[in-house]
């Protein structure tokens, strides 16, 4: 039978999920990072198809053939050809490829699919805050316009890797006296069950690097500001105002500034609401007159699938 496939790999994790072609959820399955800048080409290769594998075995259609008539594929760190070519080489596997209509296939970045799953104004803009960032916009005459969104060494501004990065050099800061005392040197420590500096030191370079670590530090801060710390409060409101700064290049590309457009946020750096995503919306309610904040209801992987029904 056939069926339409939506792949949302994201820094963090991937979301599979399958539909029958009038976009009735089937099947949907989750596992690890599918953005191969994050945990390397060999992982991202084995969670995006292990799980797409995963997602299909879910289903009990063991009696009939599955095709997918189309399929659409969000993936985090897609910023350049070369970038499209190691998915390509991801995607098109003798083990993944037969079940897949290559005329009907979209491989796209994620920031794409989240901007289609919370809005259907034709002039929208998407922020990802998660463990990296991105902004990508569209406007009714079909133009498109990104910002950020390249990853943690060229890149990440206003994201959940960034924020954790930071607070680390806030508390080093701290310790050797550059910089002001904070509550984050012992809310840290705590919540990494560290005793000391030196603990700290080989949690962050003793094992293989991995930004889902750093990016895990964003709750600390957020619970630390709310505690009334000045330095957590001023980094997540940098890291806010880096994520408006995005927004505002993108609008301005798309010549929104002055127009109707929405804004879908996406991404766990919201969930930080006090601090970061109300400081955020604030500065965007005085920028742009006509903006409209659109709830994002569902997970961005439907958005993958909105995308893949539109090229039936």
């Amino acid at each position: 039978m056939k069926y339409i496939l939506g792949v949302d790999g994201g820094g963090t994790k991937t979301v599979i999920r399958i539909t029958n072609n009038n976009g009735i959820v089937v099947s949907e399955y989750i596992t690890g990072a599918g953005n191969y800048k994050s945990v390397g080409i060999e992982l991202a290769s084995f969670n995006i198809n292990n799980g797409i594998l995963n997602a299909i075995k879910q289903m009990n259609t063991a009696n009939e053939d599955v095709f997918f008539s189309s399929s659409c594929f969000g993936l985090s760190g897609l910023d350049c050809d070369k970038d499209n070519e190691i998915y390509k080489n991801i995607i098109f596997n003798s083990e993944i490829k037969k079940y897949l209509n290559l005329e009907k296939l979209i491989i796209c970045n994620d920031s794409r699919i989240g901007l289609a799953a919370g809005s259907n104004n034709k002039n929208g803009i998407m922020i990802i805050c998660g463990t990296g960032s991105n902004c990508f916009g569209i406007n009714e005459e079909g133009q498109e316009a990104k910002a950020n969104g390249w990853d943690y060494i060229l890149g990440d501004e206003g994201s959940a890797y960034e924020i954790g990065v930071k607070a680390l050099r806030s508390v080093m800061r701290a310790f050797d006296g550059r910089g002001k005392k904070t509550l984050l040197s012992e809310t840290v420590l705590n919540d990494l069950k560290l005793n000391n500096i030196s603990d700290l030191i080989e949690w962050c370079y003793g094992t293989p690097f991995s930004s889902e670590r750093f990016a895990a530090l964003t709750k600390t801060v957020c619970r630390t500001a709310e505690l009334g710390d000045k330095v957590s409060i001023r980094l997540l409101y940098e890291q806010a105002n880096e994520a408006f700064n995005s927004i505002k290049v993108v609008a301005k590309k798309l010549n929104l500034t002055n127009r109707n457009f929405d804004i879908v946020f996406v991404g766990s750096v919201f969930r930080c609401e006090k601090y970061f995503k109300n400081v955020l919306t604030y500065m965007l309610k005085n920028k742009f007159p006509k903006i409209n904040f659109a709830a994002l209801t569902d997970k961005p992987v439907s958005g993958a699938i909105k995308m893949a029904l539109n090229i039936l």
